[in-house]
């Protein structure tokens, strides 16, 4: 009887080759359901293994077959049965799909998991195929195959190859048997955040061309959905993505759907007057905009909201056109040829947005060492983590800016202005703390990151937008009224001479936690000047 081999793959990259291949040398092909009817259109001949069927319901034939791999043997390192004639299965060809759908499908709905049994008899099988490794060559990853025909053709598989194949299969099972947990307990229905064991099946999707120095090495991981920040990684322009730049482009995806998702429909957020007076504070929808934003090495340069992208684009770039070049751009809308005229001119390394126009990616492909990275929707796990020294630590997003607001003076804040301040808040939620965000027209005028305290990020931020009004003046750039409108915190700050500094330099309103020992004094402050200020009762402590 010919030597078998069972082959029935998800993925079937190089696989007619392999099959090709195989049928050649003499052997057998078993298989079922789609790979059968692949193998057959080929021209592959295939013997059906009923036990490999989608809707299977006899269990004494997948018992069977696992039998019969778990008694196939080799003798001599050559693929002769020893065990009779039906247990001459020395290949297993398998692979299946590991899936998580924790919080959206393509649709922006919840997902309700389906556990396939046909998926999981294949787990099973390579599961069990494990324990007689040494007798079997269980191939789960088409990069193998190669590898597989040339010891094949020798009739020399080694038993280091046997078992580096067998863990590769373990590694596949342990990625689908997570993916299934994880989907089932992080659903609506369980909503459990933190697992036992975490085991996201996060798959390889290209080695990067270095990690953050030349000497380290890195790759590139995403969970295996059609969708989300790092999908378009595998479509870009040019190539040699280091690990910085996949970085900084993942965070600018992460901040532009974070803005959006908060303020694309009415939000609204539970407010109350300095007298205990209730409403509600209502913000204008993003829909019909576009946001812009520059990230390098995870400090935000500059953002900016506008009508379309070559003002959006302007607004991020024009405070901080000093450390552009390699930074990252990332927009909210499709890129096209106007814009592409002007943003070539930066020497960005990454430029991140839902699509390029075919002439906007014409323009922008010319710059050799420019990536262009087209994006999706988002998919978040609802975790936000680092690795530490043997383990991990693991907390949940924060993601929401604030829940209610407390207006702590007697003016109340503008239509305008609770847009800046959402928009400022949002923005300072990404800095690394302590961080102060100084908003003019829904720019980003002066920024302070990475601080050491809050009075330092309050200092700087002033700083940052005198520096950056002096370029705009240096190019003739002079900008009418105030140095900025809002400035927004991530901590409470205090009564403070720096806080002075900041309202003598224009700026009327403030949106911070509050919580300070100098709060009425603060409030006092503002109300003497005819200021804004609100309290979130909500930190916002990033690093």
């Amino acid at each position: 009887m010919a030597k078998q081999a069972i082959i029935h793959v998800e993925n079937t990259q190089n696989i007619i080759e392999f099959a090709e291949f195989l049928h050649k040398s003499g052997w057998e092909i078993l298989s079922a359901n789609k790979t059968e009817e692949l193998l057959q259109k080929n021209k592959i001949p295939v013997t059906h293994e009923a036990a490999l069927e989608e809707n299977n319901l006899y269990v004494q034939e997948s018992s069977g077959l696992v039998r019969r791999v778990l008694l196939s043997r080799i003798d001599s390192n050559q693929m002769i049965s020893q065990s009779g004639q039906d247990n001459s299965i020395f290949i297993i060809c398998a692979n299946i799909f590991p899936f998580l759908d924790v919080n959206i499908d393509k649709k922006g709905k919840q997902p309700e998991t389906e556990i396939k049994p046909f998926t999981l008899f294949i787990s099973t099988l390579l599961r069990n195929s494990f324990t007689n490794y040494e007798n079997l060559m269980i191939l789960t990853d088409p990069a193998d195959y190669k590898e597989a025909i040339i010891q094949l053709k020798t009739d020399n598989v080694t038993k280091d190859f046997r078992l580096y194949l067998a863990a590769k299969a373990l590694n596949l099972i342990s990625a689908f048997d997570g993916g299934i947990a994880a989907s089932i307990l992080q659903s609506e229905k369980f909503n459990i955040k933190f697992l036992n064991y975490i085991s996201f099946p996060f798959k390889k999707e290209l080695n990067l061309q270095l990690g953050t120095n030349p000497q380290q090495k890195a790759s590139l991981y995403r969970t295996p959905v059609d969708f989300g920040a790092l999908n378009g990684f595998s479509k870009l322009t040019g190539k040699d993505i280091s690990y910085t730049m996949a970085a900084d482009a993942t965070f600018a995806w992460d901040q532009i759907h974070s803005l959006y998702s908060l303020l694309k429909n009415q939000y609204t957020v539970k407010s109350e007057n300095k007298d205990g007076y209730p409403f509600t504070t209502q913000f204008t929808p993003l829909t019909g905009t576009v946001f812009s934003i520059i990230i390098k090495m995870l400090n935000i340069l500059g953002a900016g909201v506008s009508s379309n992208v070559l003002e959006s684009f302007h607004r991020a770039y024009s405070y901080d056109t000093q450390n552009i070049m390699g930074a990252t751009f990332g927009c909210s809308a499709v890129i096209d040829a106007n814009a592409a005229h002007e943003i070539s001119t930066c020497g960005f390394s990454v430029i991140i947005a839902p699509g390029f126009t075919p002439e906007a990616k014409e323009i922008l492909s010319e710059g050799k060492h420019t990536k262009l990275i087209t994006s999706g929707k988002a998919n978040k796990i609802g975790l936000d983590g680092k690795l530490i020294n043997g383990g991990i630590i693991l907390q949940e997003l924060d993601d929401k800016p604030f829940t209610h607001w407390k207006i702590t003076t007697k003016n109340r804040p503008s239509q305008g202005i609770a847009d800046e301040m959402a928009f400022g808040m949002r923005m300072v939620m990404s800095a690394r703390s302590y961080s102060a965000v100084l908003v003019k027209e829904n720019s980003i005028v002066g920024i302070a990151q990475s601080c050491l305290s809050n009075l330092e990020a309050l200092e700087r931020v002033l700083a940052d937008a005198n520096q950056r009004k002096k370029r705009l003046e240096d190019y003739g750039h002079v900008l009418p009224g105030p140095i900025a409108d809002v400035l927004v915190c991530d901590t409470a700050i205090p009564f403070c001479d720096q806080i002075k500094n900041i309202t003598d330099a224009g700026v009327s309103a403030i949106i911070q936690p509050g919580g300070t020992a100098s709060d009425s004094d603060f409030i006092e402050y503002c109300d003497e000047r005819n200021l804004v200020m609100v309290f979130t009762d909500m930190t916002h402590i990033n690093f």
